[in-house]
């Protein structure tokens, strides 16, 4: 008996290792650290900070207990005075987090900035297996978003500073759109592959959906599972798929706007129907949205003869201000400014689900949404098939 009770004590003792972590631990180094200097662990977008460490010989350590797996941020700050932005003073590592024992090293040296998308390949993670799936996925869809960023650039030079012509601007942008394309149908995939991990409830919230209509949105609610949408998590995530407020193949959404002589009317009274038509939001305090003026002007002369109409609605408070831009700058399309809400709880914005300007909808002759983002060197390549050119 003695020994059967020595054996199932055993036993009990080696369920109880292997059972699931209370919480996480996190050990890092980052070899060359500055000594004494601090580092954070936040959640993704660095609101939340669940804990906070000196460096010590280049070694620091984490811990705490999350409910569910969830992305965080490892950050270190070479300005600790500026922790929003200057992205490329801010050293960070985003960590699927998980409750288990995380092991983390990176060179200091090599510790990657905000702004990159590329993780080095001295990066170090291990013992989260949330981590693993994640690393999976973005080990996809990173080289995508740098291959994006270049085009990017070279969209800048060839549409802003006319370094290049219009079919090198068309040739950035259709590739620029591949790519996203390729982005997204990833992100489908890996969520129809792994439905019930909390790495695919982020996934499915990074989706762009409002790009792809409602029912491109229905479709990948439908691969979560009911368990899994039931979760915080989950209902978080649904959300995201399903409550965009405005989706491509959506209607124009109707709002009162004042007039150039202040006078209230509807959005709708001032749109043109049977004509496609640019609804854009800008601000005159907004520099990237008066730098793009001439370039909205070069497309309104070129299009507008053939029926292409615009609608600029400024988000302004001050309509003195507002009016004074507009004179300035003489534009000449339908102008008018949003009239309830204040800053960035703007109706315009709300309605059109963004957080700044310059923002724009394409909407064909019946009012309905063509595009949720197309201006610059997308929207001349919109048109120039849609006149036949």
């Amino acid at each position: 008996m003695k020994k059967i009770s020595t054996i199932a004590c055993a036993l009990l003792l080696l369920g109880a290792c292997q059972s699931k972590p209370e919480g996480f631990v996190i050990k890092g180094e980052l070899t060359g650290a500055p000594e004494n200097k601090w580092i954070y662990l936040t959640d993704y977008d660095q609101k939340i900070y669940y804990d906070s460490t000196q460096l010590k010989n280049g070694h620091f350590e984490f811990e705490g207990k999350l409910e569910y797996p969830e992305l965080c941020r490892i950050t270190y700050f070479k300005d600790p005075s500026q922790r929003i932005y200057g992205w490329s003073n801010i050293l960070s590592v985003p960590v699927f987090v998980e409750n288990a024992t995380i092991h983390f090293s990176v060179p200091f040296t090599e510790m990657p900035t905000k702004s990159q998308d590329v993780m080095p390949g001295s990066l170090q993670i291990t013992g989260s297996t949330s981590h693993n799936l994640y690393r999976e996925y973005w080990n996809i869809v990173a080289p995508l978003m740098a291959k994006d960023d270049s085009l990017f650039t070279e969209y800048q030079k060839t549409y802003y500073y006319k370094m290049g012509t219009e079919e090198d601007v068309f040739r950035c942008v259709t590739e620029m759109d591949a790519i996203k394309e390729s982005i997204f149908n990833t992100g489908k995939d890996f969520i129809r592959n792994h439905p019930e991990s909390y790495v695919a409830l982020y996934v499915a919230t990074t989706l762009n959906v409002a790009r792809y209509g409602r029912n491109e949105a229905q479709t990948i609610a439908a691969l979560i599972p009911e368990s899994v949408k039931a979760s915080p998590k989950g209902q978080a995530a649904v959300k995201a798929l399903l409550e965009c407020p405005m989706y491509k193949g959506d209607q124009l959404p109707d709002f009162e706007v004042y007039n150039t002589n202040l006078q209230i009317v509807k959005l709708s009274s001032l749109l043109k129907e049977g004509h496609y038509m640019l609804v854009e939001l800008w601000a005159s305090w907004c520099g990237p949205c008066r730098a793009d003026i001439p370039h909205l002007k070069e497309t309104y002369e070129r299009y507008h003869g053939k029926g292409f109409e615009m609608v600029s609605i400024s988000v302004d408070d001050d309509t003195s201000a507002w009016l004074k831009a507009v004179q300035e700058e003489g534009m000449p399309w339908t102008q008018a400014c949003g009239v309830n809400g204040k800053g960035y709880d703007k109706e315009c914005l709300n309605l059109f689900g963004v957080r700044g300007v310059p923002s724009c909808v394409l909407i064909d002759g019946n009012g309905k949404v063509l595009s949720t983002s197309c201006r610059g060197g997308w929207l001349n390549k919109t048109l120039a098939t849609l006149y036949q050119e």
